[in-house]
């Protein structure tokens, strides 16, 4: 049986660290991805939204901080490479949608993968209005 695939945005990802609104449901996607029943499909881009996200906690300790990073280099995420096609999907509904390239990101990378994709970011959810991107609060 093959494993379920999720891709996740920061908006997630940072939940697993930071007690946030909804912390509960992202570390139970940790747990699963964690027991190998999810993969978790992420583009480059996460790496740089986390670690910024990181750098304006103001509870966390630089030396959390940067141990932080590391543990979120030493997950075994299956990390998207940035392509034109993936950049030029996420022009195209950033276009349509009036939002953001890097949103738009992890929807073309669940586009490319053939996965859905979760956020945590309300707003972006209700603008793209498609049923690839789940609101982290409605996850099963």
């Amino acid at each position: 049986m093959e494993k379920e695939a999720l891709v996740l945005d920061a908006s997630v990802i940072v939940k697993w660290f930071c007690e946030e609104e909804y912390t509960d449901i992202a570390l139970r996607i940790r747990d699963r991805f964690f027991v190998g029943e999810l993969t978790v499909v992420v583009p480059e881009l996460m790496f740089y939204e986390v670690s910024n996200a990181l750098r304006y906690n103001r509870v966390l300790s630089m030396e959390e901080k940067i141990e932080l990073i590391d543990d979120v280099f030493s997950m075994d995420f299956d990390v998207v490479t940035s392509t034109k096609e993936i950049l030029s999907e996420a022009m195209k509904s950033a276009l349509c949608t009036d939002t953001t390239i890097y949103d738009n990101v992890y929807l073309a990378v669940g586009r490319f993968m053939r996965c859905n994709f979760i956020t945590a970011d309300k707003v972006f959810r209700d603008k793209i209005n498609t049923n690839e991107v789940i609101f982290i609060g409605e996850w099963e």
